[in-house]
């Protein structure tokens, strides 16, 4: 008996209690293939992570618990196919058959049996900014509000530079043998210009609230033309709309939720909080002060150490 239950919990996936949170883990049918998902339950509205490129839902574990402290939310991570611990769809080849709208429509899948499918709250690094772009202009009645951290806006993907992008990535990809061991990576690469003419019509919701936090310190091999590009794109961004907040994260590379874990809780917190009621969203902030006394302090501990 004890060893069918251990089997059953085993298949269900394996849940972790922690203090009044539950870690959930489990591998979810979405139509072929299985996706991971790893769930902190917490209670109201969930909070949904988009990692970036190649990243699984380790990338995230450095905010998650303070998140969730500060929100008392269920926080849901996942890995998209191929990557961490989800499996790709291997029923076809074909490289529209393995573009963004796939990954979303598997996400959304996979929500469903979840039960998430209703309100929402999206965080996006990266490439996952795409992703959350595609989600939220899917669900605009439902995505209540969001924090990108350093996250692809298409306006920086003009024809020019994706174009040039294309002709380095067919080269890079031109081996067999390097497609068939990083086919994830390929597909994702490979669609580059199929992504951006979707995300093109795809426009993130006007009336969803965005915090959008860009790096201060850009990667040593972009240029001052390619910088002022994606600054200037974040720009048009938020310039776009009231509801939009554009934070230069000073000191900070591309993992900014790394390089100043306040900064990225408290923009979190604010957002969590403006999709609250008064109440709710005054007890959130009080958390959060609590949190940044402590963070504020420790950060200097190790600073004298």
């Amino acid at each position: 008996m004890r060893k069918h239950l251990l089997t059953a919990i085993v298949l269900m996936g394996s849940v972790a209690k922690s203090g009044q949170c539950q870690t959930i883990d489990t591998l979810l049918d979405v139509g072929g293939y299985r996706l991971h998902f790893r769930i902190l339950k917490g209670k109201g509205m969930p909070i949904l992570f988009e990692g970036g490129s190649q990243a699984d839902v380790s990338v995230w574990d450095t905010i998650l618990k303070p998140v969730a402290d500060v929100t008392h939310a269920t926080l849901i991570t996942y890995d998209r196919p191929g990557d961490g611990n989800s499996e790709l769809d291997t029923s076809n080849h074909d490289l529209d058959r393995h573009g963004i709208l796939q990954v979303i429509e598997g996400l959304e899948k996979g929500l469903k049996k979840l039960g998430y499918e209703g309100d929402v709250m999206l965080i996006a690094h990266s490439y996952g900014g795409f992703c959350a772009t595609l989600y939220a202009s899917r669900h605009p009645a439902t995505v209540k509000a969001a924090v990108l951290f350093d996250c692809n806006q298409v306006c920086f993907f003009t024809d020019a530079y994706v174009d040039s992008a294309m002709v380095e990535r067919k080269g890079l990809w031109a081996d067999a043998k390097t497609r068939d061991q990083h086919l994830a990576q390929y597909y994702q690469s490979m669609n580059l210009q199929r992504t951006v003419a979707l995300l093109r019509k795809s426009p993130f919701p006007a009336t969803t609230p965005v915090i959008d936090l860009i790096a201060g310190v850009k990667p040593p091999v972009w240029d001052s033309v390619t910088e002022a590009r994606w600054i200037d794109c974040h720009h048009q961004f938020a310039a776009a709309q009231p509801n939009r907040e554009r934070i230069t994260a000073y000191g900070c590379g591309h993992f900014i939720f790394r390089d100043n874990p306040p900064l990225a809780i408290g923009a979190i917190a604010k957002a969590y909080a403006g999709t609250q009621s008064g109440q709710a969203a005054n007890e959130i902030t009080k958390r959060f002060l609590s949190y940044a006394l402590e963070a504020v302090n420790e950060e200097k501990r190790k600073e004298a150490h």
